[in-house]
């Protein structure tokens, strides 16, 4: 009985220890980026390559860069710029620019975190808008907003989202957004980032991946046959 429950503390272990760092919440950040085209880097143990584009139709579009402005507030974005010629503000999501993201296998987005997204005042800008469309595993796709409505107040809509404000959208101050679980709970395999409006531009700040609910579910039917697989052998062992 000693040597079965040594066996299945052991076994459970390494199921945790295995699992620990895929089933974690893990996050990239828009300042990791680089100054290329693309950035391909790995969450939650699977590939993502996020692109920087160019283009006022989204299916002829052409190589942008990643490119950066100084920091407010502390909070570091990533923002795209032509390859040639001029950009209307370096270091950041100008219409007509865009990041696509996409994932090798399924991940649920658990968060994005947007900067210098302001509601107008501050810049002369309008009430900035980041607009993503969503592309499921299913190949379903569905089309979210964030728009800043005052200096701690933004509107994401899409039917999933809850909004925190990082930093107030005031002048000097970063206009930081934290939107946790906006695509819901269903994995996706890709996502796009533009601005549909002029004097409307943003950064991307992070995003944070976690597996698909399944995957837990997998994990705890692992754990529950260690167990089962136990108990028998401690029963085997009463007859012997």
């Amino acid at each position: 009985m000693y040597i079965s429950k040594l066996l299945v503390t052991t076994a459970t272990g390494v199921l945790l220890t295995a699992s620990a760092s895929a089933f974690a919440a893990d996050t990239v950040y828009g300042k990791d980026f680089g100054n290329g085209p693309s950035h391909t880097t790995t969450i939650n143990g699977t590939s993502v390559t996020f692109s920087a584009k160019t283009g006022n139709n989204k299916n002829k579009l052409i190589d942008g860069v990643f490119s950066y402005k100084p920091a407010q507030d502390g909070f570091q974005g990533v923002g795209v710029s032509p390859l040639k010629g001029g950009d209307v503000t370096v270091g950041e999501i100008d219409k007509n620019e865009w990041i696509f993201a996409e994932f090798t296998d399924s991940r649920v987005i658990s968060n994005l975190t947007l900067g210098l997204l302001f509601d107008g005042p501050e810049y002369g800008d309008s009430k900035e808008k980041a607009f993503f469309t969503v592309t499921y595993f299913d190949n379903s796709t569905k089309e979210f907003k964030l728009q800043a409505q005052g200096e701690t107040l933004a509107l994401w809509t899409g039917g999933f989202g809850v909004v925190t404000n990082l930093s107030p959208a005031s002048d000097g101050m970063g206009g930081v957004w934290s939107v946790d679980n906006p695509f819901g709970n269903t994995a996706v395999k890709s996502f796009t980032l533009t601005s549909h409006a002029d004097k409307s531009d943003f950064t991307l700040y992070s995003v944070t991946a976690v597996p698909e609910p399944e995957s837990y579910a997998m994990l705890a039917l692992g754990l529950g046959l260690v167990g089962f697989m136990a108990r028998r052998r401690d029963r085997s062992n009463l007859y012997v």
